[in-house]
């Protein structure tokens, strides 16, 4: 067991975009940019509770990855089972404890749903993943949401948590489609019960709410800097775009572009504040 093993099944980036997520939460919720002692400390709640659902959920799907990912850290054996259960515990533990003794009262509520979303996620609906995907989805809309409970205002932060939500729900929905194969005898997704046409409309629809949701703090709160406007644009075309590259089959481009819109997307919402 390496360190640099405890680092990777961390999934470090996806750890760094909650934190992420957050300070922008809360510079929307305060509409400035500042880092202080309390965003900080949320910042690290954030990175250590995404860290511990990284961590449960390869040590749930372990004997999956042994065929389908057979060089992450606890499948090739560079991490034992029980030693993955323990570590996923500690940042689960130390993320929470850090917010009772830190931050206010909602903003431990969060971490706490949160934390039990993600180990009901590991541990029961990665096989029913049509059910788990609205947790995964909900991932970049909860820590924009958690970074607001500091500030106690989220008039402005709501809007834009469901249009991230539905954008990575459609995602979710696009990857599912392309793994249908691979899933068949250990997940139950959506495009194993119901036919693809009504996948893709199911997708169409997600991507056409996180479009109109993400302009409505412009048209109706008065917020946004002309910036905020042309880049959460471009992030719009872009999950258009690939929505065109799911139609065409090539999911593996659609889901790129995605995840590409999706950061320029928290890009925008954070200019909107400058």
């Amino acid at each position: 067991m390496a360190l640099k093993d405890f680092v990777s099944i961390l999934r470090p980036f996806n750890c760094a975009m909650a934190a992420l997520g957050t300070f922008i939460g809360y510079s929307i919720a305060v509409k400035t940019i500042e880092f202080t002692q309390e965003i900080g400390i949320a910042m690290l709640v954030a990175f250590l509770i995404c860290g511990g659902g990284m961590v449960i959920n390869d040590y749930f799907d372990r004997h999956i990855d042994k065929k389908m990912h057979p060089n992450k850290p606890i499948a090739k054996g560079r991490i034992f089972p029980k030693t993955a259960i323990y570590y996923s515990l500690i940042l689960f533990i130390a993320g929470n404890l850090i917010t009772v003794l830190f931050l206010p009262q909602i903003s431990i509520i969060i971490a706490i749903v949160f934390t039990v979303l993600l180990i009901t996620y590991s541990a029961i609906l990665t096989k029913a993943k049509y059910i788990g995907n609205l947790v995964v989805a909900s991932g970049t809309a909860i820590t924009l949401v958690f970074g607001a409970s500091l500030a106690g205002n989220y008039l402005i932060v709501a809007p834009l948590a469901i249009a991230a939500l539905f954008a990575n729900l459609a995602r979710e929905l696009i990857k599912d489609m392309e793994d249908k194969e691979s899933d068949t005898g250990t997940k139950i997704t959506l495009p194993m019960i119901i036919k693809e046409k009504k996948v893709l409309s199911f997708i169409f629809l997600d991507y056409m709410i996180a479009v109109i949701a993400v302009y409505i703090p412009v048209l109706l709160l008065s917020f946004g800097k002309p910036m905020f406007v042309v880049v959460v644009s471009i992030a719009n075309f872009m999950f258009l775009y690939s929505f065109k590259e799911t139609l065409k089959k090539d999911y593996g481009r659609a889901q790129l572009l995605a995840k590409g819109a999706m950061f320029l997307a928290l890009i925008g919402f954070l200019l909107g504040v400058v």
